[in-house]
């Protein structure tokens, strides 16, 4: 060590040289996040003081209550509208533009290639453009409210584009311009909503290739109509060219672009809604609960608001970007919108001469329109090119195969004369490309005029009942299930939005382009479509019998109505007769009055809806071939043992769901192929367990060979489930049977809402994850994405309660919070009550706000 440096060598001088590191090191990031905080800090939004906001005709009042919720209060209505725009982009900004880049196809000007396939979509289905028609066609007062709430819009992106406020730090490095706001970009959100929650191009096409595999009879108890799985037979042996698809080959050699994966956050997955009617709760007058199903993002995609002024008095859980309350309650009325899952998009087999630019009408050989779109894609390094979109149309809509991938080529083994000849071995050839998959054409209901906002802003004025269901006569899309209560007791549940009147149901798959039978001319009469009326205390039931109480989950709600009127996505009915079962209970005779809190409870559910066949027929099929091996028998006694709940810390829980995930692979995979079976399970709102427990239920009872419920097939599934259960649950929690709890494996986590362009390194906030209880047949919603890991892809995280007897018994919950902003309060303190099922009083008196509160803004008209 003589001949180097001073110091160098010696052990204190080496620790002195990294603990300098070390401290320049902690300086250095300590410095970046003080710098980070203040950035964020100046986007944030501020509370108290005064400020100028264009567009206002006299000040209004903003006071945040404990949980960041605005309480606009304004002298005149369109002052309210104004000032609901100005806080949106206070505390959603980003949210907000990341929406009007998807609905509006921009998403690749700031994320790149990885925007490109929700981007096509957006430009293909014309999001913009019908929306921009549709601006031009709304109610002088439908225009007014959103040409208001964009004024306060661009009030906020002004300060921005002036420096006086900080942008959203999420925006950092995205490239985004702030370009105001307009009427139509709110449409636009809107039909961006209605086309994410429908059933999109995969369902058709998905369900297509699986009756071109298995053939319409085997196919039938997997699709939404299913009807069961008796007498339903399955080959013995699948022919050959099955089998070669299933083994790596694509039907028809196309396979749908993942175009959900952007968009997936934008969609109301589900919901539940009910009222009972007063004369079951404490205070006499209906109690309504809902529920939406969400994504789990950081923001959510709701956000709550109460804003008063002349004509208007609303509460409860709003979109930003959209002037609308889906869910909430004014002084007299109480609703809650929830995806109704009834079919608003078909697709059309069109007949096309490509050299011509022709397609065969049904009559003669007409040109196909044609539209150019410029896409702008933000190279890795910042620079942007341009790519064009040719959308071409026949009279039922955009053709969609662009958005397809192509068809791959497919290798299988073969023997030439030549090779035989010569004793050659066996080689590869490449098969021809195989048969491309016939022009088709979308139809959906949002490209034809009409608007998702004006009815809706009817009715947050409706001042009863009968008003409400008034309003939603004109409403457009996306279709919905409507709960609704008022202060006289009336309640009902009424579908509403443009559904088409169907000459031939489709089945949701392609349907022949030229055979006007299918072509859809008009819309369901409003008065047609399923409603449910309860009047005070006495029912009257649309259709059916007496009913106690008005439900909007996951049942039937197609009363009255013909196979060919309304076509229907999955509706297991399980949750709903889960909340049949409890809501009993709360009004069985002798019972006792039901209060606020209690009806908000069963929210908080976690009882499964589990068959109680299920279980003993699947022990029974378990012992058919001789005695489990032990790791087997070991998971059918806990089953045995297992109260059906599906708690975090249930160990049965976690047994039945990790045996069920197995048992469907077991049962499809092979049959559907890899790959169709992978794209059948990421259908939204699919759910193959149902029918595999009634298949596990068929074959006990027939205990007999062939088809779906072949015995011995079905026996062997269950005995090698069993022991894959133990396997996987020892694997993912460890040999400790204490561990093997469903929480466990049922992890809740936040997803920021866009992945926009980032500073490296810069982290933005990130929320502990949480161990859940539930599944999709819970009260408790939380589903998992199949298939896949168990961890939660949609979750209730927005809950309402409102007892109509005085505009202050709202109880609600948001999570995480209501601010975008990770360093803001009230990003996520909405999560601890969430998870601890306890919502929080939303108050609307202005003596309760200040009370409680005492932020106060002042927005006024520019001097």
């Amino acid at each position: 060590m003589a001949d180097l440096p001073d110091g160098v060598g010696r052990p204190g001088a080496v620790i002195i040289v990294l603990v300098a590191v070390a401290l320049a090191a902690l300086l250095w990031l300590g410095a970046r996040r003080l710098g980070d905080e203040q950035t964020a800090r100046r986007s944030f939004a501020v509370e108290t003081g005064t400020l100028p906001v264009a567009g206002l005709a006299a000040p209004v009042e903003v006071l945040r209550d404990s949980r960041g919720i605005p309480h606009i209060e304004a002298v005149r209505e369109r002052d309210a509208w104004v000032a609901l725009g100005f806080v949106h982009a206070q505390d959603r900004l980003a949210q907000m533009l990341w929406l009007r880049r998807l609905a509006r196809g921009r998403t690749a000007e700031v994320v790149g290639e990885a925007g490109l396939v929700a981007d096509r979509m957006a430009r293909t289905l014309g999001l913009a453009l019908h929306a921009e028609a549709q601006a031009e066609r709304l109610d002088e007062s439908v225009r007014d409210v959103l040409s208001a709430y964009a004024e306060g819009v661009n009030a906020r992106l002004r300060r921005i584009r002036n420096g006086r406020v900080g942008a959203p730090l999420e925006l950092a490095g995205a490239g985004e311009t702030f370009d105001d706001w307009g009427p139509a970009d709110s449409i636009a959100i809107v039909k961006l909503v209605a086309w994410s929650s429908s059933n999109l191009i995969e369902t058709g096409i998905v369900l297509d290739d699986l009756i071109e595999r298995l053939g319409s009879v085997l196919a039938r108890p997997f699709k939404p109509t299913g009807s069961g799985v008796q007498g339903v037979e399955i080959p013995s042996e699948l022919p050959l060219q099955s089998v070669v698809r299933g083994m790596g080959g694509q039907p028809r050699g196309e396979l749908l672009a993942p175009s959900r994966d952007l968009i997936a956050s934008t969609a109301i997955r589900g919901g539940s809604a009910w009222v009972l009617p007063g004369r079951y709760t404490e205070s006499g007058a209906p109690i309504l609960v809902a529920d939406l199903h969400l994504a789990p993002t950081a923001p959510a995609l709701v956000y709550e608001v109460h804003l008063r002024g002349t004509g208007v008095d609303v509460a409860g859980a709003t979109i930003p970007g959209v002037p609308v309350i889906w869910a909430g309650r004014n002084l007299h009325v109480a609703w809650a919108a929830t995806p109704a899952r009834a079919v608003s998009v078909d697709l059309f087999k069109e007949t096309i001469r490509s050299e011509d630019g022709l397609y065969q009408n049904g009559t003669l050989w007409v040109p196909l329109a044609e539209r150019r779109e410029l896409i702008r894609v933000r190279t890795a390094g910042g620079v942007l090119r341009e790519e064009e979109l040719v959308v071409r149309s026949t009279r039922h809509g955009p053709l969609i195969n662009s958005l397809l991938r192509p068809p791959e080529r497919v290798t299988y083994p073969s023997r030439s004369d030549a090779e035989a000849d010569t004793g050659a071995g066996r080689s590869t050839r490449v098969a021809g490309s195989p048969p491309e998959r016939e022009p088709l054409a979308l139809a959906w209901s949002g490209a034809l005029p009409g608007d998702g906002v004006g009815a809706l802003l009817a009715v947050a004025r409706a001042r009863d009942a009968g008003q409400l269901v008034a309003a939603l006569a004109e409403h457009h899309e996306p279709v919905v299930a409507m709960v609704y209560a008022d202060d006289t007791g009336q309640a009902g549940m009424q579908l509403a939005g443009w559904l088409p009147r169907r000459s031939l149901p489709s089945g949701l798959v392609p349907v022949p382009g030229r055979l006007r039978l299918f072509d859809w001319h008009e819309p369901i009469e409003f008065s047609a479509l399923p409603a449910v009326r309860v009047s005070g205390s006495r029912e009257r039931p649309a259709t059916r019998g007496p009913r106690s109480w008005v439900i909007a989950a996951d049942g039937s709600l197609d009363d009255g109505l013909t196979a060919a009127d309304v076509e229907w996505l999955w509706r297991t009915g399980e949750r709903s007769r889960r909340l049949v079962a409890a809501l009993g209970k709360l009004t069985a005779p002798g019972s006792e009055k039901v209060d606020l809190r209690s009806a908000a409870a069963l929210q908080n559910d976690v009882a499964g809806s589990v068959s109680g066949e299920v279980i003993p027929a699947l022990l029974r099929l378990g012992q058919i071939g001789g005695a489990l091996r032990p790791e087997a028998r070991e998971i059918a006694q806990l089953l045995g043992r297992w109260d059906g709940e599906m708690r975090a810390d249930s160990r049965g829980a976690a047994a039945y769901h990790v045996l069920m995930e197995h048992l469907i692979e077991e049962l499809l995979r092979e049959p559907f192929g890899a790959e169709l079976y992978a794209r059948y399970l990421s259908l939204p709102g699919v759910r193959a367990a149902p029918v595999v427990s009634a298949l596990l239920v068929s074959a006990d009872r027939l205990a007999a060979p062939g088809g779906w419920t072949d015995v011995d097939r079905v026996s062997a599934a269950v005995r090698s489930s069993l022991r894959r259960t133990w396997v996987s649950l020892s694997y993912r929690l460890g040999p400790s049977r204490d561990g093997w709890a469903w929480g466990r494996l049922h992890k809740l986590v936040f997803r920021p809402f866009a992945s926009l362009g980032r500073a490296p390194g810069r982290a933005l906030g990130r929320l502990p994850a949480a161990a859940l209880g539930g599944d999709e047949t819970t009260l408790a919603v939380t589903a998992y994405e199949r298939p896949g890991p168990y961890q939660v892809s949609e979750a209730a995280t927005y809950r309402l309660a409102v007892d109509l007897a005085a505009p202050d018994r709202m109880l609600s919950s948001l999570s995480p919070g209501q601010s975008e902003h990770p360093q803001h309060p009230h990003f996520s303190d909405g999560l601890g009550r969430w998870l601890a099922g306890r919502p929080s009083l939303l108050l609307t008196s202005r003596l309760l706000v200040e009370e409680e509160s005492g932020e106060l803004l002042l927005l006024e008209p520019p001097q």
